[in-house]
Protein backbone atom coordinates (compact mmCIF):
# COMPACT_ATOMS: atom_id res chain seq x y z
CA UNK A 1 0.00 0.00 0.00
CA UNK A 2 1.34 3.43 -0.82
CA UNK A 3 1.20 6.35 1.60
CA UNK A 4 -1.53 8.21 -0.29
CA UNK A 5 -3.83 5.17 -0.21
CA UNK A 6 -3.19 4.76 3.52
CA UNK A 7 -4.34 8.34 4.21
CA UNK A 8 -7.39 7.95 1.93
CA UNK A 9 -8.38 4.69 3.67
CA UNK A 10 -8.03 6.29 7.09
CA UNK A 11 -10.20 9.22 6.01
CA UNK A 12 -12.83 6.72 4.84
CA UNK A 13 -12.67 4.88 8.19
CA UNK A 14 -11.07 1.76 6.69
CA UNK A 15 -8.55 0.03 8.93
CA UNK A 16 -6.24 -2.95 8.46
CA UNK A 17 -5.67 -5.49 11.21
CA UNK A 18 -1.98 -4.66 11.33
CA UNK A 19 0.41 -2.02 10.03
CA UNK A 20 4.16 -2.08 9.56
CA UNK A 21 5.82 1.36 9.39
CA UNK A 22 9.56 1.36 8.82
CA UNK A 23 12.35 3.25 7.08
CA UNK A 24 14.99 5.92 7.48
CA UNK A 25 12.57 8.85 7.78
CA UNK A 26 11.42 8.51 11.37
CA UNK A 27 9.33 11.66 11.11
CA UNK A 28 7.05 9.88 8.63
CA UNK A 29 6.92 6.77 10.80
CA UNK A 30 5.63 8.91 13.68
CA UNK A 31 3.38 10.92 11.35
CA UNK A 32 1.54 7.86 10.04
CA UNK A 33 1.31 6.35 13.52
CA UNK A 34 -0.43 9.51 14.72
CA UNK A 35 -2.65 9.49 11.62
CA UNK A 36 -3.84 5.96 12.47
CA UNK A 37 -4.43 6.96 16.11
CA UNK A 38 -6.40 10.07 15.11
CA UNK A 39 -8.51 8.21 12.55
CA UNK A 40 -9.33 5.49 15.08
CA UNK A 41 -10.71 8.12 17.48
CA UNK A 42 -9.45 10.14 20.41
CA UNK A 43 -11.18 7.81 22.83
CA UNK A 44 -9.39 4.71 21.55
CA UNK A 45 -7.73 2.51 24.16
CA UNK A 46 -4.04 2.08 23.32
CA UNK A 47 -0.97 0.27 24.65
CA UNK A 48 2.70 0.88 23.85
CA UNK A 49 5.23 -1.95 23.73
CA UNK A 50 8.84 -0.82 23.37
CA UNK A 51 11.72 -3.17 22.61
CA UNK A 52 11.92 -6.97 22.52
CA UNK A 53 8.74 -7.54 24.54
CA UNK A 54 7.61 -11.19 24.88
CA UNK A 55 5.14 -12.08 22.11
CA UNK A 56 2.83 -13.55 24.73
CA UNK A 57 2.35 -10.08 26.26
CA UNK A 58 1.44 -8.56 22.89
CA UNK A 59 -1.04 -11.35 22.12
CA UNK A 60 -2.63 -11.07 25.57
CA UNK A 61 -3.13 -7.34 25.09
CA UNK A 62 -4.55 -7.87 21.60
CA UNK A 63 -7.08 -10.41 22.92
CA UNK A 64 -8.23 -8.18 25.79
CA UNK A 65 -11.42 -6.25 25.10
CA UNK A 66 -11.04 -2.46 25.08
CA UNK A 67 -12.34 -0.51 28.05
CA UNK A 68 -14.91 2.22 27.27
CA UNK A 69 -13.88 2.15 23.62
CA UNK A 70 -14.78 0.33 20.41
CA UNK A 71 -11.20 -0.42 19.46
CA UNK A 72 -7.89 -1.28 21.04
CA UNK A 73 -4.69 0.03 19.44
CA UNK A 74 -1.37 -1.65 20.14
CA UNK A 75 1.81 0.20 19.14
CA UNK A 76 4.84 -2.07 19.04
CA UNK A 77 8.15 -0.35 18.35
CA UNK A 78 11.62 -1.78 17.71
CA UNK A 79 10.48 -5.29 18.60
CA UNK A 80 13.03 -6.94 16.25
CA UNK A 81 10.31 -9.37 15.21
CA UNK A 82 11.04 -8.50 11.57
CA UNK A 83 14.80 -9.09 11.87
CA UNK A 84 17.05 -12.02 12.70
CA UNK A 85 17.46 -13.17 16.28
CA UNK A 86 13.85 -13.79 17.34
CA UNK A 87 12.92 -16.60 14.97
CA UNK A 88 10.58 -18.51 17.28
CA UNK A 89 8.84 -15.35 18.49
CA UNK A 90 8.55 -14.03 14.93
CA UNK A 91 6.93 -17.24 13.69
CA UNK A 92 4.53 -17.28 16.63
CA UNK A 93 3.53 -13.66 16.02
CA UNK A 94 3.22 -14.23 12.27
CA UNK A 95 0.74 -17.06 12.90
CA UNK A 96 -1.27 -14.84 15.24
CA UNK A 97 -1.56 -11.93 12.80
CA UNK A 98 -4.30 -13.72 10.87
CA UNK A 99 -6.29 -14.17 14.09
CA UNK A 100 -6.26 -10.59 15.37
CA UNK A 101 -9.71 -9.77 16.83
CA UNK A 102 -11.83 -7.20 15.01
CA UNK A 103 -11.55 -4.79 17.92
CA UNK A 104 -7.72 -4.70 17.79
CA UNK A 105 -5.31 -2.81 15.52
CA UNK A 106 -1.57 -3.45 15.81
CA UNK A 107 0.97 -0.90 14.53
CA UNK A 108 4.59 -2.05 14.28
CA UNK A 109 7.19 0.74 14.15
CA UNK A 110 10.47 -0.89 13.21
CA UNK A 111 14.03 0.17 12.42
CA UNK A 112 15.47 -3.20 11.43
CA UNK A 113 13.64 -5.11 8.68
CA UNK A 114 14.32 -8.34 6.81
CA UNK A 115 11.92 -8.58 3.87
CA UNK A 116 12.45 -12.35 3.79
CA UNK A 117 11.10 -12.81 7.31
CA UNK A 118 7.80 -14.55 7.98
CA UNK A 119 6.50 -11.47 9.77
CA UNK A 120 7.16 -9.21 6.80
CA UNK A 121 5.51 -11.61 4.36
CA UNK A 122 2.52 -12.19 6.62
CA UNK A 123 1.81 -8.54 7.37
CA UNK A 124 2.19 -7.75 3.66
CA UNK A 125 -0.52 -10.35 3.05
CA UNK A 126 -3.06 -9.44 5.74
CA UNK A 127 -2.20 -5.85 6.63
CA UNK A 128 -0.43 -2.75 5.41
CA UNK A 129 3.29 -2.16 4.91
CA UNK A 130 4.59 1.41 4.50
CA UNK A 131 8.27 2.12 3.85
CA UNK A 132 9.05 5.66 5.03
CA UNK A 133 11.95 6.83 2.89
CA UNK A 134 13.32 10.36 2.73
CA UNK A 135 11.34 12.29 0.09
CA UNK A 136 13.08 14.03 -2.80
CA UNK A 137 14.12 17.68 -2.33
CA UNK A 138 11.33 18.66 -4.75
CA UNK A 139 8.73 16.87 -2.65
CA UNK A 140 10.17 18.34 0.54
CA UNK A 141 10.02 21.87 -0.92
CA UNK A 142 6.33 21.32 -1.75
CA UNK A 143 5.72 19.95 1.76
CA UNK A 144 7.48 22.95 3.33
CA UNK A 145 5.27 25.30 1.30
CA UNK A 146 2.17 23.50 2.57
CA UNK A 147 3.48 23.43 6.15
CA UNK A 148 4.10 27.19 6.09
CA UNK A 149 0.63 27.80 4.63
CA UNK A 150 -0.97 25.82 7.45
CA UNK A 151 0.77 28.19 9.87
CA UNK A 152 -0.43 31.31 8.03
CA UNK A 153 2.72 32.03 6.01
CA UNK A 154 3.60 31.86 2.32
CA UNK A 155 6.92 30.82 0.82
CA UNK A 156 7.72 31.01 -2.90
CA UNK A 157 8.88 27.75 -4.60
CA UNK A 158 12.48 28.97 -5.23
CA UNK A 159 12.73 30.07 -1.58
CA UNK A 160 11.33 26.70 -0.43
CA UNK A 161 14.07 24.96 -2.46
CA UNK A 162 16.68 27.22 -0.86
CA UNK A 163 15.24 26.39 2.55
CA UNK A 164 15.57 22.63 1.93
CA UNK A 165 19.12 23.08 0.64
CA UNK A 166 19.98 25.19 3.69
CA UNK A 167 18.44 22.98 6.38
CA UNK A 168 18.80 19.54 4.77
CA UNK A 169 16.33 16.72 4.14
CA UNK A 170 15.58 15.64 7.72
CA UNK A 171 11.84 16.23 8.04
CA UNK A 172 11.89 16.70 11.81
CA UNK A 173 14.53 19.40 11.48
CA UNK A 174 12.68 21.03 8.56
CA UNK A 175 9.49 21.15 10.64
CA UNK A 176 11.35 22.75 13.57
CA UNK A 177 13.00 25.33 11.31
CA UNK A 178 9.63 26.24 9.72
CA UNK A 179 8.26 26.82 13.23
CA UNK A 180 11.23 29.12 13.97
CA UNK A 181 10.62 31.08 10.76
CA UNK A 182 6.91 31.43 11.47
CA UNK A 183 7.67 32.82 14.93
CA UNK A 184 10.35 35.16 13.59
CA UNK A 185 8.73 36.58 10.45
CA UNK A 186 6.54 39.60 11.04
CA UNK A 187 5.32 39.58 7.42
CA UNK A 188 3.13 36.93 5.85
CA UNK A 189 5.82 35.88 3.36
CA UNK A 190 8.98 33.99 4.32
CA UNK A 191 11.91 35.32 2.29
CA UNK A 192 15.40 34.12 1.42
CA UNK A 193 16.76 36.76 3.79
CA UNK A 194 14.70 35.33 6.66
CA UNK A 195 16.17 31.88 5.99
CA UNK A 196 19.74 33.21 5.91
CA UNK A 197 19.12 35.11 9.15
CA UNK A 198 17.35 32.39 11.18
CA UNK A 199 18.17 28.90 9.88
CA UNK A 200 21.25 26.82 10.66
CA UNK A 201 23.11 25.83 7.49
CA UNK A 202 23.97 22.20 6.83
CA UNK A 203 27.50 21.31 5.77
CA UNK A 204 26.21 20.64 2.26
CA UNK A 205 24.70 24.11 2.09
CA UNK A 206 27.94 25.70 3.32
CA UNK A 207 29.91 23.75 0.69
CA UNK A 208 27.42 24.96 -1.93
CA UNK A 209 28.10 28.57 -0.90
CA UNK A 210 31.86 27.95 -0.85
CA UNK A 211 31.95 26.55 -4.41
CA UNK A 212 29.69 29.39 -5.53
CA UNK A 213 32.24 31.87 -4.15
CA UNK A 214 35.02 29.99 -5.94
CA UNK A 215 33.06 30.06 -9.19
CA UNK A 216 32.62 33.83 -8.82
CA UNK A 217 36.36 34.33 -8.09
CA UNK A 218 35.65 35.49 -4.52
CA UNK A 219 38.58 33.58 -3.09
CA UNK A 220 38.74 35.60 0.16
CA UNK A 221 35.06 34.79 0.86
CA UNK A 222 35.63 31.11 0.02
CA UNK A 223 38.63 30.97 2.39
CA UNK A 224 36.64 32.67 5.16
CA UNK A 225 33.87 30.07 4.75
CA UNK A 226 36.42 27.22 4.80
CA UNK A 227 38.16 28.50 7.93
CA UNK A 228 34.81 28.94 9.65
CA UNK A 229 34.01 25.28 8.92
CA UNK A 230 37.32 24.28 10.50
CA UNK A 231 36.46 26.33 13.59
CA UNK A 232 33.19 24.38 13.71
CA UNK A 233 35.28 21.15 13.77
CA UNK A 234 34.32 19.98 10.28
CA UNK A 235 36.75 17.45 8.79
CA UNK A 236 38.95 18.87 5.98
CA UNK A 237 38.70 15.50 4.18
CA UNK A 238 34.91 15.63 4.38
CA UNK A 239 34.97 19.20 3.04
CA UNK A 240 37.26 18.09 0.21
CA UNK A 241 35.01 15.15 -0.75
CA UNK A 242 31.98 17.44 -0.90
CA UNK A 243 33.84 20.04 -3.00
CA UNK A 244 34.79 17.21 -5.37
CA UNK A 245 31.12 16.25 -5.59
CA UNK A 246 30.10 19.83 -6.45
CA UNK A 247 32.78 20.10 -9.14
CA UNK A 248 31.67 16.76 -10.58
CA UNK A 249 28.07 18.04 -10.79
CA UNK A 250 29.37 21.19 -12.55
CA UNK A 251 31.22 19.01 -15.07
CA UNK A 252 28.24 16.72 -15.73
CA UNK A 253 25.87 19.67 -16.10
CA UNK A 254 28.22 21.43 -18.53
CA UNK A 255 28.69 18.25 -20.61
CA UNK A 256 24.91 17.76 -20.77
CA UNK A 257 24.47 21.35 -21.93
CA UNK A 258 27.10 20.88 -24.66
CA UNK A 259 25.15 17.83 -25.83
CA UNK A 260 22.19 20.15 -26.38
CA UNK A 261 20.10 18.98 -23.43
CA UNK A 262 17.79 21.39 -21.66
CA UNK A 263 18.03 21.88 -17.91
CA UNK A 264 15.01 19.61 -17.36
CA UNK A 265 16.47 16.91 -19.65
CA UNK A 266 19.87 17.21 -17.96
CA UNK A 267 18.29 16.89 -14.52
CA UNK A 268 16.46 13.71 -15.55
CA UNK A 269 19.56 12.16 -17.11
CA UNK A 270 21.81 13.01 -14.14
CA UNK A 271 19.27 12.12 -11.46
CA UNK A 272 19.34 15.67 -10.05
CA UNK A 273 16.75 18.38 -9.46
CA UNK A 274 16.46 21.02 -12.19
CA UNK A 275 17.46 23.86 -9.83
CA UNK A 276 20.66 21.93 -8.94
CA UNK A 277 21.60 21.69 -12.62
CA UNK A 278 20.81 25.37 -13.17
CA UNK A 279 22.91 26.43 -10.20
CA UNK A 280 25.78 24.11 -11.16
CA UNK A 281 25.87 25.69 -14.63
CA UNK A 282 25.97 29.12 -13.01
CA UNK A 283 28.79 28.18 -10.63
CA UNK A 284 30.82 26.50 -13.36
CA UNK A 285 30.30 29.18 -15.97
CA UNK A 286 33.91 30.38 -15.95
CA UNK A 287 35.32 26.83 -16.15
CA UNK A 288 35.75 24.88 -19.39
CA UNK A 289 35.05 21.15 -19.55
CA UNK A 290 38.78 20.43 -19.73
CA UNK A 291 39.38 22.85 -16.86
CA UNK A 292 36.86 21.02 -14.66
CA UNK A 293 38.43 17.66 -15.57
CA UNK A 294 41.87 19.00 -14.60
CA UNK A 295 40.43 20.40 -11.37
CA UNK A 296 38.92 17.04 -10.44
CA UNK A 297 42.23 15.29 -11.14
CA UNK A 298 43.96 17.89 -8.96
CA UNK A 299 41.43 17.35 -6.16
CA UNK A 300 41.85 13.57 -6.34
CA UNK A 301 45.65 13.87 -6.26
CA UNK A 302 45.42 16.16 -3.23
CA UNK A 303 43.16 13.64 -1.54
CA UNK A 304 45.83 10.96 -2.04
CA UNK A 305 48.61 13.26 -0.83
CA UNK A 306 46.65 14.07 2.33
CA UNK A 307 45.91 10.40 3.06
CA UNK A 308 49.55 9.41 2.54
CA UNK A 309 50.79 12.18 4.86
CA UNK A 310 52.57 14.28 2.20
CA UNK A 311 50.52 17.37 3.05
CA UNK A 312 48.36 18.39 6.01
CA UNK A 313 44.58 18.17 5.39
CA UNK A 314 43.92 21.82 6.34
CA UNK A 315 46.69 23.19 4.11
CA UNK A 316 45.97 20.88 1.15
CA UNK A 317 42.30 21.90 0.91
CA UNK A 318 43.14 25.60 1.42
CA UNK A 319 45.63 25.57 -1.49
CA UNK A 320 43.00 24.08 -3.80
CA UNK A 321 40.46 26.72 -2.80
CA UNK A 322 43.04 29.43 -3.59
CA UNK A 323 44.03 27.82 -6.90
CA UNK A 324 40.48 27.39 -8.24
CA UNK A 325 38.90 30.40 -6.57
CA UNK A 326 40.95 33.15 -8.21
Amino acid sequence: MDQKKLINDLKAGKFEKAYLLYGEERYLVSHYTHAIQKAAGDEIYSDLFDGAIPVHDIIMAAETLPFLSDRRLLIVQDSRLFATGRKDDSEKMAEYLAKIPDHTIIVFKESDIDRRSKMFKQISKIGCVIECTTPTPQTLATWVTRLAKEKGKTIAPPVAHQFVRTVGVDMSLLSQEVAKLVSYCANNEITAEDISMICTLTLESRIFDLTKAMGNRRVSDALAMYRNMLVMKESPLMILSMIIRQFRIMLLAKCAKEKGLTIMQSAKELGLRDFMVSEALGHGQRFTVSGLIDALKDYQETDVRIKTGLVSPEFGVEMLIVKYGQ
